[in-house]
Formats: structure tokens, sequence, C-alpha cells
């Protein structure tokens, strides 16, 4: 093991070895000047030079070697801001996302000793909620309270979609307002019915399909402000919202509803034609009670809720909604269409116009004898296609539709 080694002194391979090695050599070892000066490729007046500084002290063989530097190479004010941030409540690896999103790139173990030096301890593991996040690590929001405009002072701040707030003067043009309260919705000890309803709407109006996404906004003190909050209401509170809602009072504020829009906006009601159709939303869960029904979306029978959306053909404007309808009483759902569309304009003049698997012949020939005019749409199948292509001419009559 030592044979390895021999080279190293034997052979040097620093100037300040070999100055080393020729010293040593004529001190300890008693050897020549001119065996020393041959061996280690010196002149005679070198190593006299060289005996000489070690005498005197000028030659230093083992030098000091500098340990890097005497400061933090961590800048003082990034220091002052890690700081900062912990007096914030910020652990260690919040502190360097923080410091990510401004342009500054420190490690963990940078951040800790910085912390450590200041006299900072580290802090207990947290959990979420101590943090202030869900399980899917997303921030908790504020709580939710209603906001006192009486008392509320001039203030700015950001709004992903301001634009909402442009159809705040519809909606009191429109006495919708009057009507929720009227109607006396679902409320709780923080969130009365107006905030909860300009909540559900507010979503609506930015193209929101789902109450579920709620969690996209509830942060957001912007989008609070239009329904009267600090912020949105949690998307639990929006969900569950329907299940204290009863059908008779939703189908009660529905029907005040149009009504009044009917009486301020006629030209949004004004079409000969009524469209009827049945959707289907699914519900998930191996535990569900709710009936089998076709969602055509997914080309198979799902449980889910049978709903029926009634629409003017011209404006595109529902008239009438209604949920949770069984398949057993699906036939009869255009009667009930029928008698609520009289309440609002006495009469039915309009033409309906639905599937051929709307309802039952049965339910036709009422509508018939009540003198209502309507249209069933057949599917265009392949053998419907070919046979209507094999009718002559002759055989075809034109029919004209007054104000069609």
């Amino acid at each position: 093991m030592t044979r390895d080694l021999k080279p190293f002194f034997l052979n040097p391979s620093t100037a300040r070895q070999r100055q080393y090695e020729a010293i040593r050599a004529i001190v300890l070892e008693n050897l020549p000047m001119e065996v020393v000066s041959k061996k280690f490729g010196y002149t005679m007046a070198t190593l006299y030079s060289l005996i000489r500084d070690a005498k005197s002290g000028k030659l230093n063989l083992y030098p000091q070697i500098p340990k890097g530097p005497k400061s933090r190479r961590t800048p003082e004010a990034i220091q002052q801001l890690i700081e900062k941030l912990r007096t914030e409540k910020f652990s260690v690896e919040e502190i360097r996302e923080q410091l990510v999103q401004r342009g500054y790139k420190v490690s963990v173990s940078t951040i800790e000793r910085i912390l450590g030096t200041a006299g900072y301890s580290k802090w207990p593991r947290r959990t979420l909620a101590q943090r202030g996040q869900t399980k899917a690590k997303t921030e908790i929001p504020e709580r939710t309270r209603a906001l006192d405009f009486t008392k509320l002072v001039p203030f700015n701040i950001e709004c992903p979609t301001v634009g909402v707030f442009f159809f705040l003067p519809y909606i009191i043009e429109a006495e919708i307002i009057p009507i929720i309260q009227h109607c006396q919705l679902p409320e709780s000890s923080v969130i009365n019915a107006r905030a909860a309803a300009l909540s559900m709407l507010l979503l609506k109006l930015i193209g929101s399909k789902r109450l579920s996404h709620m969690s996209d906004f509830d942060h957001e003190p912007g989008l609070g402000v239009f329904a009267g909050l600090n912020v949105l209401p949690k998307a639990t509170y929006m969900q569950s919202y329907s299940c204290r809602t009863s059908e008779t009072l939703l189908l009660e504020f529905q029907n005040r509803l149009v009504k009044h829009f009917q009486e301020i906006y006629p030209h949004f009601y004004g079409s000969t034609f009524i469209n009827l159709d049945f959707h289907s939303i699914p519900h998930f869960g191996e535990e569900s009670q709710m009936e089998k029904v076709w969602c055509g979306a997914r080309g198979k029978a799902m449980k889910g809720a049978n709903t029926i959306f009634v629409q003017d053909s011209n404006s595109n404007a529902i008239v009438y909604t209604r949920a949770d309808i069984l398949r057993q009483n699906e036939s009869t759902e255009i009667l009930k269409f029928v008698d609520y569309w009289k309440s609002i304009k006495k009469e039915v003049k309009e033409t309906l116009v639905f599937d051929c698997k709307f309802t039952s012949y049965k339910i036709l020939n009422e509508l018939m004898k009540d003198n209502i005019n309507f249209i069933t749409l057949r599917k265009r199948s392949k053998t419907l296609l070919e046979n209507t292509s094999k009718i002559s001419d002759e055989e075809w009559q034109k029919v004209t539709k007054a104000n069609s």
C-alpha cells in the first residue's frame, strides 16, 4: 500500500513540493549540494537562495488556504425578505415558493440556515386547516358574511370578470329582487335569499355551467360584492341549496318570474311555436336511488334526474322547467305545462313542438279536444327516408300555415 505513494515523494509534481524535498535532502539527509542540484533540477545559486529564505522565514512552504467567503452569498435584501415572510407565518417551503415567484432561486437549506442565524426556530408540523388549505392543497377562502353598504368605505380591488356588474341595471329594471324576496326562498343567518340567488345568477352570467365551479371564484372579493357579500358562498352551500327548496316554492317563483317578464318583455314570448323536450341529468354513485333515464349524450340509460325544458322558439327564452319527473308521469307532463301556460297567458295559442315519444296518443287526443295545436317530430330513420323518396310528386299536397 505504501509503495503506491513513493512516486509522490520521489517525483514532486509542484514547485512548492520540489522546494521542500530539495531543502529536506540537504538538511536532514546531508546530501551534497551538487547531488541535490542535479536531482531536483536547481542551480547552485537557487539552492543557496532557498536555504537562505528558509532560515529567515521568508519561504512559506505551507501557506494558509482560504476557507471561502466570511459573509453569506445571499444578498442582504433577500435575507430580510425571508425573515419578513417568516413573521407572516410562511413555512420554509412557502417562503421558497414566494421567492421563486419574485425571481429569486434560494434552496430550502439556505432559507433554514438564514432563519436559524436570525434566531427563528423550526415550526412544528401543521395540519392543512392550520395552514389554511384544503385536502386538494387549495387555499381555504374567507368565511362568507353579508356586507353593510351603509358602512362600507370606498375601496379598489381587482375583479377577474368585472363585466358582470353591467348586468345589475337590467336586474334592477326587471325587478327580480322583489320577486325573490316575495317568494321567501331559503336563507341562512348570514346569506339571505337575495344573496344566494344573485350568487347562482352570477355563475350563469360569467358562463360557468355548474354550481360546483363556485370554488373557482369564492376567493374573489370583487365578485362577492355583486351578491352583497364579502366573498361568494362555498360550493357545498350552493349545491345543497336545492335540497332546502321545495318544488312548490320553485314553481311559484318560476310562475311569478315568467309572468312578470311576459308583461315587461313581451317580445321574449311572442313566437308562434314553443319547443318542449326532456333532458336527463346523470347521477353518479353506487347507492343512488334514482330511476334509470335515457342519457342521449352518453347513448345509454343511467340513473339520474329527468327534467323538462320548454322554450320560446324565436328568443330561446326558457318559459317552463321542472325536475325529478318519474317515467310513469312523463306522458302527462305536457298537460301540466298547458295548465301553467294558461295561468300566465290565459290561453295557449302557440303550436307546441316535441318529439314523437314525448307523450302518448291518449294525451295527444286530449290536446286536440282542447284545441291546442302541436307538431310531433319523428326521427328520420333510413327506412323512413327511403319510403318518403318513393312517394310521387302527384301524391304530395302543399299546406300553408298562417303566421308561420
